[in-house]
């Protein structure tokens, strides 16, 4: 269960993809949440309206739950908030600080494909920390049903103990 979970994050991480188009990085404190309600204010039985003034300035992410479907990055007032959906918001933190794919890709000069392999692999968890949180919310009828924040430590995951 664990190894899919994995695969699954970074599948999401694959798509989030290094972008021209940068939009604004989530903080930690962004998923956090008081109860049912994100930190933003959004709770279950909130429509389109609440979470786009909530988070239309990060980037979007979306899935059919009825279909085997991936998650895609897009606009967010494209989504198809009436369909039985998940929207995620997702960001990588890099020894505490949230990175942009795209920053992180330039600055470690790698490609999107090279990008998990390089963020997983033990000698660069031994000299960082590397945590992907995120956000997903269920939809359905225009309202969200569930919200749920997580994160995969993969310092934890991947049994590479942060050495100092």
């Amino acid at each position: 269960m664990k190894k899919l979970l994995c695969i699954t994050l970074l599948a999401l991480l694959f798509l989030s993809g290094c972008q021209k188009n940068p939009t604004k990085i989530a903080s930690a404190q962004l998923f956090i949440m008081d109860g049912e309600t994100t930190a933003a204010g959004v709770a279950p039985g909130d429509g389109p309206e609440e979470f786009i003034s909530a988070y239309k300035d990060y980037e979007i992410q979306a899935a059919y739950l009825d279909q085997a479907s991936s998650y895609l990055v897009m606009s967010i007032d494209e989504i198809p908030y009436e369909d039985r959906i998940s929207t995620l918001i997702a960001t990588l933190f890099i020894d505490g600080e949230p990175v942009s794919e795209e920053a992180f890709c330039e600055e470690n000069d790698v490609t999107l494909a090279q990008l998990p392999d390089l963020i997983s692999s033990r000698s660069y968890l031994r000299r960082h920390d590397v945590i992907y949180r995120y956000l997903d919310f269920k939809w359905e009828d225009n309202v969200i049903t569930d919200i749920y924040s997580g994160e995969l430590n993969y310092n934890e995951t991947y049994e590479a103990p942060h050495i100092y």
